[in-house]
């Protein structure tokens, strides 16, 4: 019986271990989390070859890429991951737009949030105007 209690516990924690959660990334890197109803959809690449076109700003500024569908995410950038499943989609998805982009900062918080494809530009001028990458900028220089 003690057994079959440990297998039952193990085989409902095993979602939860695959479902990777946001926080804990927090205060080591931000977030860009590209939301798309399908793997292959047209703005998914186009966000994807916007970001990918400065891997240097995106290490410089500690951001890890995710995509995120309904039921399942994965990190595509700087390293590419698996897909696993999530409830990411569900949870921190606010529109109802098929593409979606959010960008979450270092203390956890969604810092910006739009249906338009993210350009390096205003992505790179918003963070560099943070506080926190302000600091990390000047103690990079020192």
């Amino acid at each position: 019986m003690k057994k079959v209690l440990i297998l039952i516990l193990l085989f409902l924690a095993i979602p939860s271990m695959s479902a990777q959660s946001l926080s804990e990334y927090q205060w080591e890197n931000r977030l860009i989390v590209i939301f798309t109803e399908a793997e292959d959809s047209k703005e998914f690449q186009e966000q994807f070859e916007e970001l990918e076109s400065d891997i240097t700003g995106l290490k410089d500024r500690k951001l890890l890429i995710i995509h995120s569908l309904p039921q399942k995410q994965r990190t595509i950038l700087p390293k590419e991951t698996r897909w696993q499943d999530s409830n990411l989609y569900q949870n921190r998805k606010g529109s109802e737009e098929s593409f979606e982009v959010i960008l979450i900062g270092l203390d956890g918080g969604v810092k910006l949030r739009q249906n338009q494809i993210l350009t390096t530009k205003k992505l790179f001028g918003l963070i560099d105007s943070m506080p926190m990458r302000q600091a990390e900028m000047r103690r990079n220089k020192n």
